[in-house]
Protein backbone atom coordinates (compact mmCIF):
# COMPACT_ATOMS: atom_id res chain seq x y z
CA UNK A 1 0.00 0.00 0.00
CA UNK A 2 1.45 3.32 -0.94
CA UNK A 3 0.08 6.91 0.50
CA UNK A 4 0.09 9.62 -1.59
CA UNK A 5 -0.95 13.28 -0.70
CA UNK A 6 0.52 15.64 -3.74
CA UNK A 7 -2.39 17.09 -6.42
CA UNK A 8 -0.17 15.86 -9.34
CA UNK A 9 -0.03 12.21 -8.25
CA UNK A 10 -3.82 12.48 -6.93
CA UNK A 11 -4.63 14.42 -10.67
CA UNK A 12 -3.03 11.67 -12.80
CA UNK A 13 -5.37 8.72 -11.10
CA UNK A 14 -8.36 11.05 -11.86
CA UNK A 15 -6.83 11.85 -15.69
CA UNK A 16 -7.13 8.12 -16.26
CA UNK A 17 -10.40 8.06 -15.37
CA UNK A 18 -13.09 6.57 -17.63
CA UNK A 19 -14.89 9.15 -19.52
CA UNK A 20 -18.00 8.01 -19.42
CA UNK A 21 -20.21 8.25 -16.47
CA UNK A 22 -23.28 6.33 -15.42
CA UNK A 23 -25.80 8.01 -13.37
CA UNK A 24 -28.56 6.39 -11.69
CA UNK A 25 -31.64 7.13 -12.75
CA UNK A 26 -33.62 9.58 -10.59
CA UNK A 27 -36.48 7.01 -9.74
CA UNK A 28 -33.45 4.65 -7.94
CA UNK A 29 -34.73 5.92 -4.48
CA UNK A 30 -36.81 4.67 -1.83
CA UNK A 31 -37.65 6.93 1.38
CA UNK A 32 -38.51 3.54 3.28
CA UNK A 33 -36.41 4.14 6.43
CA UNK A 34 -36.63 7.97 6.95
CA UNK A 35 -33.72 9.54 9.66
CA UNK A 36 -32.54 12.39 10.08
CA UNK A 37 -28.45 12.60 8.81
CA UNK A 38 -27.03 14.48 11.73
CA UNK A 39 -28.06 11.80 13.99
CA UNK A 40 -26.95 8.17 14.65
CA UNK A 41 -29.19 5.50 15.50
CA UNK A 42 -29.81 1.68 17.21
CA UNK A 43 -33.00 -0.14 17.25
CA UNK A 44 -35.63 -0.52 19.96
CA UNK A 45 -36.73 -3.92 19.69
CA UNK A 46 -33.76 -6.73 18.47
CA UNK A 47 -35.20 -9.06 15.19
CA UNK A 48 -33.74 -11.72 13.66
CA UNK A 49 -33.43 -12.63 9.80
CA UNK A 50 -32.43 -16.58 8.59
CA UNK A 51 -30.53 -17.92 5.76
CA UNK A 52 -28.01 -20.14 4.79
CA UNK A 53 -24.58 -19.30 5.94
CA UNK A 54 -22.32 -18.71 2.75
CA UNK A 55 -19.25 -20.25 3.64
CA UNK A 56 -20.66 -22.78 5.87
CA UNK A 57 -23.47 -23.83 3.52
CA UNK A 58 -25.76 -24.20 6.72
CA UNK A 59 -28.94 -22.62 7.95
CA UNK A 60 -27.99 -19.64 10.28
CA UNK A 61 -30.15 -16.91 12.55
CA UNK A 62 -28.56 -13.77 12.75
CA UNK A 63 -29.93 -11.45 15.78
CA UNK A 64 -29.73 -8.03 15.29
CA UNK A 65 -29.69 -6.19 18.39
CA UNK A 66 -30.24 -2.33 20.24
CA UNK A 67 -26.47 -1.51 20.73
CA UNK A 68 -24.49 -1.85 24.01
CA UNK A 69 -21.51 0.15 23.50
CA UNK A 70 -19.90 2.80 21.85
CA UNK A 71 -19.20 0.49 18.82
CA UNK A 72 -21.10 -1.90 17.29
CA UNK A 73 -20.28 -5.51 17.84
CA UNK A 74 -20.21 -9.11 16.36
CA UNK A 75 -20.37 -11.84 18.15
CA UNK A 76 -20.30 -15.84 17.12
CA UNK A 77 -19.84 -19.16 19.72
CA UNK A 78 -19.87 -16.61 22.58
CA UNK A 79 -16.74 -14.43 21.31
CA UNK A 80 -17.47 -10.54 20.56
CA UNK A 81 -15.34 -8.18 18.86
CA UNK A 82 -16.19 -5.02 18.08
CA UNK A 83 -16.07 -2.63 14.67
CA UNK A 84 -12.81 -2.27 14.58
CA UNK A 85 -10.40 -2.65 12.14
CA UNK A 86 -7.47 -4.04 13.83
CA UNK A 87 -9.85 -7.03 14.15
CA UNK A 88 -10.07 -7.64 10.50
CA UNK A 89 -8.31 -11.05 9.01
CA UNK A 90 -7.69 -11.65 5.33
CA UNK A 91 -8.86 -14.78 3.75
CA UNK A 92 -11.37 -15.20 1.65
CA UNK A 93 -12.73 -12.67 -0.02
CA UNK A 94 -14.43 -10.75 2.29
CA UNK A 95 -14.04 -8.41 5.06
CA UNK A 96 -13.48 -10.71 8.32
CA UNK A 97 -13.94 -9.40 11.49
CA UNK A 98 -12.10 -12.15 14.13
CA UNK A 99 -14.16 -15.40 12.80
CA UNK A 100 -17.16 -13.27 11.87
CA UNK A 101 -17.38 -13.41 7.87
CA UNK A 102 -18.47 -11.14 4.83
CA UNK A 103 -19.63 -8.56 6.91
CA UNK A 104 -19.25 -5.73 4.46
CA UNK A 105 -23.02 -6.01 3.49
CA UNK A 106 -24.20 -5.16 7.11
CA UNK A 107 -21.96 -2.45 7.72
CA UNK A 108 -22.42 -0.56 4.28
CA UNK A 109 -26.43 -0.67 5.49
CA UNK A 110 -24.76 0.97 8.68
CA UNK A 111 -23.51 3.20 7.12
CA UNK A 112 -26.20 4.56 4.69
CA UNK A 113 -28.33 4.85 7.89
CA UNK A 114 -25.72 6.15 11.04
CA UNK A 115 -26.86 2.88 13.04
CA UNK A 116 -24.83 1.29 15.92
CA UNK A 117 -26.42 -2.17 15.96
CA UNK A 118 -24.73 -5.73 17.66
CA UNK A 119 -24.77 -8.41 15.20
CA UNK A 120 -24.83 -12.41 17.43
CA UNK A 121 -24.22 -15.14 14.46
CA UNK A 122 -25.18 -19.09 14.53
CA UNK A 123 -23.29 -19.83 12.13
CA UNK A 124 -19.38 -18.08 11.53
CA UNK A 125 -20.51 -16.34 8.21
CA UNK A 126 -23.18 -14.17 7.14
CA UNK A 127 -25.70 -15.36 4.10
CA UNK A 128 -25.67 -14.37 0.99
CA UNK A 129 -29.23 -13.27 0.69
CA UNK A 130 -31.70 -13.19 -2.16
CA UNK A 131 -32.24 -9.17 -1.75
CA UNK A 132 -28.77 -8.32 -0.31
CA UNK A 133 -29.44 -5.84 2.72
CA UNK A 134 -32.77 -5.52 1.70
CA UNK A 135 -33.63 -8.11 4.35
CA UNK A 136 -32.32 -5.94 6.86
CA UNK A 137 -34.62 -2.79 6.15
CA UNK A 138 -37.96 -4.71 7.02
CA UNK A 139 -36.56 -5.38 10.68
CA UNK A 140 -35.73 -1.89 10.88
CA UNK A 141 -38.94 -0.02 9.91
CA UNK A 142 -40.77 1.69 12.45
CA UNK A 143 -38.22 0.40 14.78
CA UNK A 144 -34.99 2.77 15.32
CA UNK A 145 -33.96 4.66 18.27
CA UNK A 146 -32.44 7.88 18.09
CA UNK A 147 -29.07 7.90 20.26
CA UNK A 148 -27.79 11.48 19.47
CA UNK A 149 -26.74 14.38 16.96
CA UNK A 150 -23.56 13.18 15.12
CA UNK A 151 -21.02 15.88 13.49
CA UNK A 152 -20.44 15.73 9.80
CA UNK A 153 -16.72 14.52 9.66
CA UNK A 154 -14.45 14.43 6.44
CA UNK A 155 -10.21 14.62 5.77
CA UNK A 156 -8.63 17.79 6.42
CA UNK A 157 -6.82 17.53 3.04
CA UNK A 158 -7.19 14.85 -0.44
CA UNK A 159 -5.17 11.82 -0.21
CA UNK A 160 -5.03 8.40 -2.28
CA UNK A 161 -3.79 4.82 -1.27
CA UNK A 162 -2.62 2.92 -3.97
CA UNK A 163 -1.78 -0.80 -4.45
CA UNK A 164 0.13 -2.32 -7.87
CA UNK A 165 -3.93 -2.87 -8.83
CA UNK A 166 -6.29 -0.40 -8.12
CA UNK A 167 -6.25 2.82 -5.84
CA UNK A 168 -9.30 4.95 -3.00
CA UNK A 169 -8.79 8.74 -3.28
CA UNK A 170 -10.72 10.91 -0.44
CA UNK A 171 -10.87 14.37 -0.90
CA UNK A 172 -12.23 16.82 1.87
CA UNK A 173 -16.14 17.80 1.61
CA UNK A 174 -17.02 20.50 -0.72
CA UNK A 175 -19.26 22.71 1.60
CA UNK A 176 -22.82 20.87 1.20
CA UNK A 177 -22.12 17.80 3.51
CA UNK A 178 -22.53 15.24 1.28
CA UNK A 179 -21.31 12.23 0.09
CA UNK A 180 -20.30 11.27 -2.92
CA UNK A 181 -18.98 8.06 -4.49
CA UNK A 182 -17.25 8.34 -8.08
CA UNK A 183 -16.10 3.99 -8.74
CA UNK A 184 -14.98 1.96 -11.45
CA UNK A 185 -14.46 -1.23 -12.65
CA UNK A 186 -13.29 -3.43 -15.60
CA UNK A 187 -14.44 -6.42 -16.83
CA UNK A 188 -13.63 -8.45 -20.61
CA UNK A 189 -16.36 -8.08 -22.33
CA UNK A 190 -19.36 -5.31 -22.95
CA UNK A 191 -21.54 -7.08 -20.29
CA UNK A 192 -20.12 -4.60 -17.48
CA UNK A 193 -16.60 -3.84 -19.27
CA UNK A 194 -15.02 -0.65 -18.22
CA UNK A 195 -17.82 0.93 -16.11
CA UNK A 196 -17.81 4.29 -13.67
CA UNK A 197 -20.76 5.40 -12.18
CA UNK A 198 -21.13 8.68 -10.06
CA UNK A 199 -23.60 9.52 -7.43
CA UNK A 200 -24.65 11.20 -4.01
CA UNK A 201 -24.68 8.09 -1.56
CA UNK A 202 -28.23 8.95 0.21
CA UNK A 203 -30.35 7.01 2.29
CA UNK A 204 -32.58 6.94 -0.09
CA UNK A 205 -30.82 5.59 -2.82
CA UNK A 206 -29.22 2.99 -0.40
CA UNK A 207 -33.10 1.85 0.64
CA UNK A 208 -33.41 1.37 -3.42
CA UNK A 209 -30.14 -0.44 -4.06
CA UNK A 210 -30.20 -2.16 -0.84
CA UNK A 211 -31.56 -5.22 -3.02
CA UNK A 212 -28.61 -5.44 -5.66
CA UNK A 213 -27.16 -9.08 -5.20
CA UNK A 214 -23.61 -10.20 -5.12
CA UNK A 215 -22.10 -10.30 -8.39
CA UNK A 216 -21.42 -14.06 -9.96
CA UNK A 217 -18.67 -13.25 -13.01
CA UNK A 218 -17.89 -16.36 -15.10
CA UNK A 219 -16.51 -16.25 -18.53
CA UNK A 220 -18.03 -17.99 -21.62
CA UNK A 221 -19.17 -20.98 -21.28
CA UNK A 222 -18.49 -21.48 -17.37
CA UNK A 223 -21.25 -19.04 -17.43
CA UNK A 224 -23.59 -20.99 -19.17
CA UNK A 225 -22.47 -24.03 -16.92
CA UNK A 226 -23.48 -21.95 -13.78
CA UNK A 227 -26.76 -21.03 -15.33
CA UNK A 228 -28.15 -25.04 -15.64
CA UNK A 229 -26.93 -25.57 -11.97
CA UNK A 230 -28.60 -22.67 -10.83
CA UNK A 231 -32.20 -24.01 -12.70
CA UNK A 232 -31.48 -27.16 -11.17
CA UNK A 233 -31.40 -25.92 -7.40
CA UNK A 234 -27.57 -24.70 -7.08
CA UNK A 235 -24.34 -25.82 -5.79
CA UNK A 236 -24.64 -28.82 -3.38
CA UNK A 237 -21.69 -27.08 -1.24
CA UNK A 238 -22.17 -23.25 -1.58
CA UNK A 239 -25.31 -21.78 -1.44
CA UNK A 240 -25.45 -20.43 -5.22
CA UNK A 241 -29.07 -20.09 -6.83
CA UNK A 242 -30.26 -17.68 -9.55
CA UNK A 243 -31.61 -16.10 -6.86
CA UNK A 244 -29.52 -14.73 -4.83
CA UNK A 245 -26.72 -13.52 -7.43
CA UNK A 246 -26.63 -11.82 -10.46
CA UNK A 247 -24.71 -14.26 -12.95
CA UNK A 248 -23.15 -12.88 -15.64
CA UNK A 249 -20.33 -13.68 -18.35
CA UNK A 250 -18.59 -11.16 -21.20
CA UNK A 251 -21.83 -11.14 -23.31
CA UNK A 252 -24.81 -11.37 -21.02
CA UNK A 253 -26.82 -10.85 -17.72
CA UNK A 254 -28.57 -14.46 -17.30
CA UNK A 255 -30.98 -13.33 -14.64
CA UNK A 256 -31.27 -10.25 -14.55
CA UNK A 257 -34.16 -8.23 -12.40
CA UNK A 258 -36.29 -5.63 -13.61
CA UNK A 259 -36.37 -3.33 -10.78
CA UNK A 260 -32.84 -2.41 -11.68
CA UNK A 261 -32.97 -2.07 -15.98
CA UNK A 262 -33.97 1.25 -17.56
CA UNK A 263 -33.93 2.42 -20.93
CA UNK A 264 -32.03 -0.77 -22.02
CA UNK A 265 -29.34 -0.53 -19.27
CA UNK A 266 -29.05 -2.76 -16.28
CA UNK A 267 -27.77 -1.13 -12.86
CA UNK A 268 -27.55 -4.35 -10.17
CA UNK A 269 -23.81 -5.00 -10.43
CA UNK A 270 -22.86 -1.06 -10.60
CA UNK A 271 -25.73 -0.91 -7.39
CA UNK A 272 -23.83 -4.05 -5.64
CA UNK A 273 -20.79 -2.62 -6.04
CA UNK A 274 -21.23 0.38 -4.51
CA UNK A 275 -22.92 -1.39 -1.45
CA UNK A 276 -19.15 -3.31 -1.38
CA UNK A 277 -17.29 -0.50 -1.38
CA UNK A 278 -19.33 1.66 0.92
CA UNK A 279 -18.61 -1.00 3.45
CA UNK A 280 -15.00 0.45 5.06
CA UNK A 281 -16.55 3.92 5.77
CA UNK A 282 -18.47 2.29 8.75
CA UNK A 283 -15.01 1.63 10.42
CA UNK A 284 -14.06 5.22 10.16
CA UNK A 285 -17.35 6.70 11.31
CA UNK A 286 -17.26 4.52 14.44
CA UNK A 287 -13.79 5.49 15.49
CA UNK A 288 -14.58 9.12 14.75
CA UNK A 289 -18.44 9.59 15.99
CA UNK A 290 -19.51 11.00 12.69
CA UNK A 291 -21.00 10.64 9.74
CA UNK A 292 -17.91 10.86 6.82
CA UNK A 293 -18.75 13.39 3.97
CA UNK A 294 -16.68 14.53 0.77
CA UNK A 295 -15.72 12.21 -2.06
CA UNK A 296 -14.70 8.68 -1.94
CA UNK A 297 -12.86 7.87 -5.97
CA UNK A 298 -12.10 4.15 -6.45
CA UNK A 299 -11.01 1.40 -8.83
CA UNK A 300 -10.31 -2.18 -8.15
CA UNK A 301 -10.89 -1.79 -5.15
CA UNK A 302 -12.14 -5.07 -3.29
CA UNK A 303 -12.37 -5.82 0.58
CA UNK A 304 -8.83 -6.40 1.64
CA UNK A 305 -7.85 -3.06 -0.02
CA UNK A 306 -10.57 -1.58 2.38
CA UNK A 307 -9.27 -3.63 5.30
CA UNK A 308 -5.84 -2.00 4.51
CA UNK A 309 -7.13 1.76 4.00
CA UNK A 310 -9.50 1.22 7.04
CA UNK A 311 -7.03 0.09 9.45
CA UNK A 312 -4.85 3.13 8.02
CA UNK A 313 -7.27 5.97 8.49
CA UNK A 314 -8.54 4.79 12.07
CA UNK A 315 -4.88 4.60 13.44
CA UNK A 316 -4.74 8.04 15.14
CA UNK A 317 -1.13 8.51 15.31
CA UNK A 318 -0.44 7.63 11.74
CA UNK A 319 -3.36 9.36 9.66
CA UNK A 320 -2.48 12.40 11.82
CA UNK A 321 -0.28 14.05 9.13
CA UNK A 322 -4.03 13.93 7.07
CA UNK A 323 -6.23 13.56 9.68
CA UNK A 324 -10.17 13.47 10.19
CA UNK A 325 -11.60 16.71 10.45
CA UNK A 326 -15.25 18.03 12.63
CA UNK A 327 -17.69 20.45 10.24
Amino acid sequence: MQIHTTNQTISEFKKNRFPEIAHFPKHFVEDRIPIDVRNSYTIREEFSVKGISTLENQPSTIRVKPASGSFSKFSHSQKTLELKPEFCIKGNHNIQLGEVKIIEHPIALQSAFGLYLDFELEKPSFPTFDFCDQIYLEGLEKNLQKIGEVPPITVSKPFAVSWEKGYCILEPDSGDQKLILDHQVSYPGVTVGNSRILTEMTPEIFSYIASARTTAFRPGEEAEKFYRIGLAGGLKDYPFTLENVILLNEEKIFNPREKFTHEGKNYEFLAHELIDILAWLRFVEEEYKGRFVGKMTTFLFDHHKQIDIARFVCDRKEFSEIGIRIL
